[in-house]
């Protein structure tokens, strides 16, 4: 229906979406209208007004502007906060419009437009009414947090309900609406710890409505995180008592502006900052608990050693249509200027010129080097001195030169050159990706953020410096914030883990006292007696603690348990700080420490045993031994076999990743032995593990010298030049890069060009990967960094393989991984197969990743699925790609399931294997037990495999006829006429 000059046009409500484009918003809208949120709406001429309600004490007015041309269109104004993003629609503006669309003889026809409306006023007027609401409206804010801290430290948790923690995030959201942005943060987080880790899962089955309330809520309990609870109660306390001077007139620091309640930071109020050198360490993207989108880049300056910020915040409506911020990884900054935002390290940052923008180099490295701090004792002064500070942030950025990392059961600490020790957070995920980033090189340095996990001082990296065959590289290692957000280790967890990391026993009894604390919040301050805080106490005074120890004794003196929040938290505070300095570094003694040979740069405890790799193989699987133990068992046995051995044995040694740089250092000086070796392990057709291992050993005969030298980079730039594998390419220009780095004269300057040309397209593709927008975008990217071949795209095919959203790339990035023949992957694909019944498309990745890569550690796994009929055409195949590896181990499973024998699909594998080697591998089996009292049973099962190729048919038919020329019995016979009917002497059927 066309409207009037001068009036608005009437829509129904089908026609909503034509305006409003976002569709959240539009149901927050709906939510708002249908709740009665809504009051006194109002018209006149081409605007519609109302005021709607939030969580202050004022309105928010709110006004439609229609217009009729050159297309009908409704523009929204009010006075929330959202005006600041220049929103076609906020909620509000989205719910006058529904409104409008629902109930239009609602609308009070006016002479003028409502007083306060937007457009209403002189600017003047406006501005100088918001700023007296705004202060209303931060008042009231701080005073209902005040109160739900007050409630839930006097009753406990065991009093909330699923209502109290719905009005909590109701709370959160109007505190961020009036710009209380590190309350609204704690808030969310505090209702979703009260929730509970089930949160946002529904309920269980047959919970039912009544699965609520107090009730539902205490039984929750049981399992809150006291130390996560205590430490954001704490930090609500302290931050509106801190925000309730300031209401009172007490003046911000400008840090603490930006902290606590944000500010639009104009040029003139920022800071510039020029002559700045920066280079990006870190590219994130991530969401909030109260749904804003940050992208940023982390960097640090060469100049200074300072840590820089460039974020991009932006509702999560507005992220879906905003260009996202680039990333600036693999470049330079030089002369680079900005204005910086107050606030506390990394400084966030505005860039006015990027200066000159030129490639990362082994120059621009050193100097990162140069500018990070010198150990692990600095990088802990640095966390002390930032926590003085109970407003900054739980994490303070750091770059710091580490020599090695010592793996300590599940968890990893990095250690500098003194033996100093700070500890890694216990996360797999991180632990998985540091392994990709180290194999192969020497780390120099960790950057990235260190903050307490419970009481242990933490380093969470974001990147790391090493250096490798070709020189300095800055890898990435994980994204930022993401091993943070794990949360802290609690009770036992946090004590084994304190144990394990090597903390003292004053450490551990002090965090066990802080723990006890926490829980006492979690229960109530109504029932802290002094049953409860004398024992406590009399730990803190064997701690000589005393002053705290007499502040804890006074706290049940006190009548009214609301006297006893303030005293309580900053206790609390007080012995975080001690338990800081108790459970600073630890100590490493080298000593008693053993070099991982696959990770120059990481150290295990000295094993007191040697054990072989099957049983290797099943302690890993078993979660009972790290990879980096795991390597120096594998690394052991492997230097334990004779050269002739490791030449004769090709198959299975050179399939096993973990094996190849011990295989490599071993057939160094072997000369053509080795050669011959690896052209046999070239031609063969086998998995693509062995390949790899034989281009490693080619690479380790041209560095040893002598007369094989030019013989083994020969082969290497056949290999380089011919190879249908992506992979083995990539592999073999890498030691040919290696070889000419080496060597004296023009050489080295030929490879470093060569290399920054590939490297500047990895970058490009990597960023693409990274940061467009849409999965097709990112698909592509993918592909043209699989089909380049390059292993420096391995971080990024990781970080798409652990972190896209799109499951689709996620697939994509495994088998890109696999054709490049990314060992470290296998471990990841041997637990997705092995979940098979959780995840069906998932293991089939994984199998097809496996036979990808033909590592013999994935073969056991994928062996177990074929037995059981898991995708038999994708298993086989998979089975098959090992190549003759695969060979003893499937006919082992056979003859231990003989059923297996008669699926159809179940010989498929043996089917597409190598006529020679399949009939070799049954007559060894056939020469070895002709005298067992089974032969003859066993007989028909090798007569029922060899049938799949002619040859083997004949071989296999021949051996068991001999072996049972002779026998009597009726089994035997059977078996002889089997092998007749194979041989054509006796028909089939007769």
């Amino acid at each position: 229906m066309s409207a009037a000059p001068g009036e608005v046009q009437r829509i129904g409500a089908g026609e909503l979406r034509a305006f409003i484009q976002d569709a959240g918003e539009l149901k927050k809208g709906t939510l708002l209208y249908d709740g009665g949120q809504l009051l006194n709406l109002a018209r006149h001429e081409n605007k519609l007004f109302c005021e709607a309600r939030g969580s202050g004490a004022a309105p928010y007015k709110v006004t439609l502007v229609y217009s009729g041309s050159p297309a009908p269109a409704f523009k929204g104004r009010c006075t929330c906060p959202a005006r600041t993003f220049n929103t076609a629609f906020c909620k509000h503006a989205a719910a006058l419009l529904v409104a409008w669309a629902r109930a239009p003889e609602s609308f009070v026809v006016s002479d003028a437009a409502p007083p306060g409306a937007p457009g209403a006023e002189t600017a003047r007027k406006s501005v100088k009414k918001g700023t007296a609401n705004a202060q209303a409206l931060m008042k009231s804010g701080v005073e209902q947090v005040g109160t739900l801290v007050r409630e839930l430290a006097v009753a406990g948790v065991a009093a909330i309900g699923a209502d109290r923690i719905e009005q909590m995030e109701k709370l959160a959201e109007g505190l961020r609406e009036n710009r209380l942005r590190r309350l609204s943060a704690r808030t969310l987080d505090l209702a979703a710890l009260l929730r509970g880790p089930a949160a946002g899962a529904g309920p269980a089955a047959g919970a039912g409505p009544a699965a609520s309330g107090p009730q539902a809520t205490g039984a929750r309990r049981g399992a809150l995180p006291a130390v996560a609870y205590a430490n954001l109660m704490a930090d609500l306390l302290l931050t509106a008592r801190k925000l309730e001077k300031h209401l009172a007139g007490e003046p911000l620091d400008d840090r603490h502006v930006e902290e606590l309640v944000g500010k639009t930071w104009k040029a003139s109020d920022r800071k510039p900052a020029e002559g700045l050198t920066l280079v990006e360490y870190a590219f994130s993207t991530r969401t909030t608990s109260d749904d804003y989108v940050i992208r940023e880049s982390r960097f640090l300056d060469l100049e200074s050693g300072r840590h820089f910020s460039e974020k991009q915040i932006l509702p999560a409506f507005m992220a879906k249509r905003t260009d996202p911020k680039r990333s600036f990884a693999g470049e330079v900054l030089a002369g680079a200027r900005a204005t910086t935002y107050p606030g506390y390290p990394p400084l966030r940052l505005d860039f006015t010129d990027l200066g000159d923008k030129r490639p990362l180099d082994a120059g621009a490295l050193e100097a990162v080097l140069a500018r990070a701090l010198p150990d692990v004792g600095a990088a802990l002064a640095a966390l002390q001195e930032h926590r003085k500070d109970v407003f900054a942030p739980d994490l303070v950025p750091v770059a710091v030169r580490i020599d090695t990392l010592f793996a300590r059961g599940a968890r990893l600490s990095a250690v500098d050159d003194k033996g100093e020790a700070l500890h890694l957070p216990d996360d797999a995920a991180l632990e998985e990706r540091l392994a990709g980033s180290l194999r192969d090189a020497r780390l120099r340095a960790l950057l990235g953020d260190v903050g307490i996990d419970a009481a242990l001082p933490t380093l969470w990296p974001l990147a790391a410096v090493v250096e490798g065959p070709l020189g300095l590289e800055l890898r990435p290692v994980v994204e930022q914030g993401a091993a943070a957000r794990s949360g802290p280790l609690e009770g036992s967890a946090w004590n084994a883990a304190a144990r394990e990391a090597g903390a003292s026993p004053a450490a551990i009894a002090l965090g066990e006292v802080r723990e006890e604390l926490a829980e006492a919040l979690a229960t109530g301050l109504t029932g802290l007696s002094a049953r409860v805080t004398d024992p406590l106490a009399e730990r803190l005074r064997d701690l000589r603690l005393e002053k705290q120890a007499a502040l804890l004794q006074g706290l049940p003196q006190r009548p009214e348990p609301a006297d006893r929040l303030d005293d309580f938290i900053k206790l609390y505070q007080v012995l975080e700080m001690a338990l800081v300095r108790l459970a600073g570094a630890t100590h490493i003694d080298r000593a008693s420490t053993e070099r991982v040979p696959t990770y120059e740069s990481v150290t295990v405890a000295r094993p007191d045993e040697a054990l072989p790799p099957d049983e290797v193989a099943r302690r890993r699987a078993a979660g009972a031994m790290s990879r980096y133990v795991a390597a120096v068992h594998y690394a052991r046995y492997y230097a334990s076999l004779p050269a002739s051995e490791l030449v004769e044995s090709i198959f299975p040694l050179w399939a096993d990743g973990t094996a190849t740089p011990t295989i490599a250092r071993t057939f160094a000086p072997l000369g053509a032995e080795a050669i011959a070796a690896a052209e046999r392990a070239l031609t063969v057709k086998a998995g693509r593990v062995a390949k790899l291992t034989a281009v490693r050993v080619l690479q380790a005969v041209a560095l040893h010298g002598g007369a094989a030298s030019a013989d083994a980079a020969a082969m290497l730039g056949r290999v380089a030049e011919h190879a249908k594998d992506a992979g083995l390419r990539a592999l073999a220009r890498d030691a040919l890069d290696v070889l000419d780095a080496q060597a004296a004269g023009p050489g080295g300057a030929a490879v470093r060009a060569r290399r920054a040309a590939r490297m500047e397209r990895v970058q490009e593709l990597a960023k693409t990967l990274g940061a467009a927008p849409t999965k097709e975008e990112r698909g592509e990217a993918l592909k043209a960094l699989a089909e380049l071949g390059d292993l420096s795209a391995l971080p990024a095919l990781r970080r798409a393989f652990y972190a896209d959203a799109a499951r689709g790339v996620r697939e994509e990035a495994a088998y890109a991984l696999a054709q490049l023949g990314d060992v470290e992957m296998v471990e990841t694909f041997v637990r997705m197969l092995a979940s098979r019944g959780e995840d069906e498309r998932e293991a089939k990745i994984a199998a097809y990743a496996l036979g990808y890569l033909g590592d013999v550690r994935g073969l056991s796994e994928l062996l177990s699925a074929y037995a059981e009929g898991y995708k038999p055409g994708i298993v086989a195949d998979a089975i098959r790609a090992f190549g003759p590896v695969a060979l003893a181990p499937l006919v082992d499973l056979i003859e231990a399931r003989p059923e297996i024998a008669k699926r159809a699909a179940a010989l498929d594998a043996l089917k597409k294997m190598e006529d020679v080697a399949v009939a070799g591998c049954l007559l060894e089996r056939v020469e070895a037990r002709r005298g067992d009292a089974d032969f003859p049973e066993r007989a028909q099962l090798y007569l029922k495999l060899a049938d799949v190729h002619p040859h083997s048919r004949r071989e296999v038919a021949t051996a068991v006829a001999a072996a049972l020329a002779g026998a009597e019995g009726k089994d035997a016979q059977a078996a002889l006429r089997a092998a007749q009917r194979a041989l054509g002497v006796v028909k089939r059927g007769k």
